[in-house]
């Protein structure tokens, strides 16, 4: 399986942006990634009293802001400016606005209720430049001219710090425009102007409600630079940078990130797949964590989701000379899993962590006692750090695994097996795709025949005695995503599992370990929590085999989970309360992280998606009535309303009205000898426009073939009701 020259990923943005790790209050102007001019906004609060009756402390600077201190994220571009939000200094609210137009910045700081703290704004690179102040309240910094309104240079007023800065009146409001010198004779703009909801992200209606847009803000606003790799990069949650004092990029977590952001901006799922594939060039394979000083678990990987990602953002419209790139990173670190992970049966795969090189960080030791070669660490490689799936489970130090074949893991190399396929496909690559497929099949013969469960009716791990685990969790559905699973087989395991209340269906769903394992009611991460990941992943799968009534149902309990967090308080967790769908009632569910949002995509999913593995599907028998507008895919620009019909627009211009309710699948690609598959109820009628599609049959669930009544403009199909 040859390939081309393999190319260095850069990234060199230009622009304004919320790119420093360091706090969402950093505005920061790169060109061509290079940091030209960086500006604060901080509170200060002069009241503030220290209890140590011997401190010389006046007041206090509230600067290092978290996201604990955000109240709630509003719209921000995918790659750069309008941004909005809302923020605690002390007990005061505040609303930071900044917009950017031409290069020039437009910063506005509020208080949302009254106060007696000033608004502060530094000016912290380039560090060591002086400010030159000018007549009228102006300036100059590093070449940039600065105008303020509302506040003003330390004359009267000082305050001890190293950067120059401008404060505010108590209580008061205060901007600032900062504008390139060539631009200093402009009109100046007073205010930021972000508009909210025309920023790039997709936006929702009826049951979805604002669930799209949130999901776009919990990628953008953790979107960050890398100045070290100079890479862009969506890290799964800025406060995590903050504490490794840098972009700290995780494998998967990468990858569904790049396929929500791929709603709001191509170019930014792209650059995260680019960020995550960067290592393969030095490691050979995508890492577990890969940070911005270096630090890299060179020992394991983490699930090979990659191809997959790829394809989800590409597939409806490839593009050859971003494939190119992309495919040999694929192609090596594919190799990675059979060359390292052999389990203890034959053909089949399991988690590991390498014995060499031997590496050592001592600023993680405190995290990790033994950062590699150790059971924990395998567990790790799964991203599942502690599933009860592996308590107990023998580490080998022969083979470098766990002495269990993983159902996850499988499915997963088998699901990178067929993308790779279809990429190698699209590149005219008729060899490889070849060999892909036929590995593909050796990869799903294996499944079937040795971690099936047919005393249970469930895909289960399976230990080197032969027996079957009995810890079950959602990996067990994988084999739908992947494609592997027997069409009976898959009966019995929707039917007998998912949707038994007693494992792991119910009002919250889908925990991470069945709640009638002993190690569910311990509610702490991977044991019993619900996660984004599994639910949109298994949804997917569910489309795949086309339970679409199963998948409607679940993709809207996850959005209620969504939604209800979301409109309580702003948060997008890491993970939920499978009891009750709260996000924050543990200590370790990360507020603002972003692969929460899955939860909103796979509801989204419901309405428009590029489903795997080579279908365009629209619209929905069961969910409730709902909209999403604005929705990137592959070059092009969606809005979908499914209401007692279907109704689809493509860049402002209507190509499918459907006048019932039904699921349409499009095939990819202009072939007229695949047929459009639709799943429907009642009697109807579907227009296509000539511009989405060429003239082709269209397939009934029930096995009915209808042809078309060509228009000069559309192509109409006529059915009647099942009944």
């Amino acid at each position: 399986m040859g390939g081309g020259q393999v190319r260095r990923f850069v990234h060199k943005p230009s622009g304004w942006n919320t790119w420093d790790y360091r706090g969402f209050n950093r505005l920061v102007y790169l060109n061509r990634g290079r940091t030209t001019v960086s500006v604060k906004y901080a509170i200060w609060d002069e009241h503030v009293r220290p209890t140590d009756p011997q401190s010389r402390k006046l007041g206090e600077l509230y600067e290092g802001f978290r996201w604990e201190h955000a109240l709630r994220i509003g719209c921000h571009g995918p790659l750069g400016l309008p941004a909005r939000l809302e923020f605690v200094a002390g007990r005061t609210s505040f609303e930071a606005e900044a917009s950017a137009e031409d290069g020039v910045l437009s910063l506005a700081v509020r208080p949302l209720v009254p106060s007696r703290q000033r608004i502060v704004f530094l000016f912290e690179a380039p560090e060591g430049e002086s400010l030159v102040v000018q007549p009228g309240g102006g300036g100059v910094f590093a070449g940039w001219g600065v105008e303020l309104h509302g506040a003003t240079w330390p004359a009267s007023y000082y305050l001890n710090l190293p950067a120059p800065y401008a404060i505010g009146l108590e209580g008061e409001p205060a901007s600032l425009v900062v504008r390139p010198r060539r631009q200093r004779g402009a009109r100046p703009k007073t205010a930021a102007t972000g508009d909210g909801g025309s920023s790039g992200s997709p936006t929702g209606d009826g049951a979805l409600g604002e669930a799209p847009e949130a999901m776009a803000r919990g990628v953008s606003w953790n979107t960050l630079y890398d100045s070290r790799r100079r890479l862009v990069c969506s890290p799964v949650c800025r406060d995590w940078c903050i504490d490794w004092c840098g972009p700290i990029v995780f494998c998967w977590d990468s990858f569904f990130a790049a396929v929500m952001a791929a709603c709001a901006s191509r170019e930014l799922a792209r650059r995260n797949i680019e960020a995550a594939l960067a290592a393969v060039d030095e490691l050979g394979f995508v890492p577990n964590y890969y940070m911005a000083h270096g630090a890299a678990s060179r020992d394991r990987s983490m699930p090979c989701l990659g191809a997959y990602a790829v394809w989800k953002i590409e597939g409806a419209h490839p593009e050859r000379e971003w494939l190119q790139k992309v495919y040999p990173r694929l192609r090596r670190w594919h190799r990675f899993w059979k060359s390292n992970r052999s389990s203890c049966v034959a053909g089949l795969l399991a988690w590991g962590t390498n014995a060499a090189p031997r590496y050592a960080f001592p600023q993680l030791l405190p995290y990790n006692p033994s950062l590699q070669h150790t059971a924990k660490c395998a567990m790790y490689e799964a991203g599942l750090d502690n599933s009860p799936m592996y308590d107990g489970v023998a580490f080998n130090p022969q083979t470098s695994t766990l002495d269990l074949a993983d159902v996850m893991l499988n499915s997963c190399y088998a699901l990178d097996c067929a993308a790779l396929s279809l990429i190698a496909g699209a590149l005219g690559r008729t060899a490889d795709a070849s060999a892909y497929a036929r590995e593909y099949d050796q990869m799903r013969r294996a499944i079937e025949e040795h971690l099936w469960d047919e005393a249970h009716g469930i895909y289960a791990n399976r230990h080197p005695d032969g027996t079957f685990s009995s810890r079950w969790s959602p990996t067990s559905f994988l084999p739908l995503l992947a494609g592997v699973a027997d069409p009976a087989r898959a009966d019995r395991l929707v039917r007998e599992h998912l949707l038994n209340e007693s494992e792991f269906w119910g009002e919250y769903v889908i925990p991470s370990i069945a709640r009638n394992d002993p190690a569910y009611a311990d509610n702490d991460y991977w044991r019993g929590r619900i996660w984004g990941p599994f639910n949109y992943l298994i949804a997917e799968g569910l489309r795949r085999y086309h339970y679409d009534s199963v998948s409607a149902d679940l993709a809207y309990r996850g959005l209620d989970i969504f939604l209800r967090n979301w409109r309580e308080d702003g948060g997008i967790y890491e993970n939920y309360n499978a009891e009750n769908g709260k996000g924050g009632d543990v200590w370790n569910a990360a507020r603002l992280y972003h692969w929460g949002g899955l939860l909103a995509l796979a509801a989204m999913g419901e309405l428009l998606d590029a489903e795997w593995p080579t279908h365009l599907r629209f619209g929905s028998l069961h969910f409730p009535d709902a909209a999403v507008r604005d929705v990137q895919l592959a070059g092009s620009r969606y809005s979908v309303t499914l209401g007692p019909g279907v109704h689809v627009e493509r860049n402002g211009e209507v190509i499918v009205d459907c006048s019932s309710r039904a699921v349409l699948r499009f095939p990819f690609g202009s072939r007229a000898d695949v047929p459009i598959e639709a799943s429907v109820g009642e009697s109807g009628s579907l227009k296509v426009w000539r511009t989405f599609g060429a003239a082709r049959t269209l397939r009934i669930g029930d096995g009915r073939t209808v042809h078309p009544v060509e228009h000069e403009t559309y192509l109409e199909y006529t059915w009647k009701g099942a009944g």
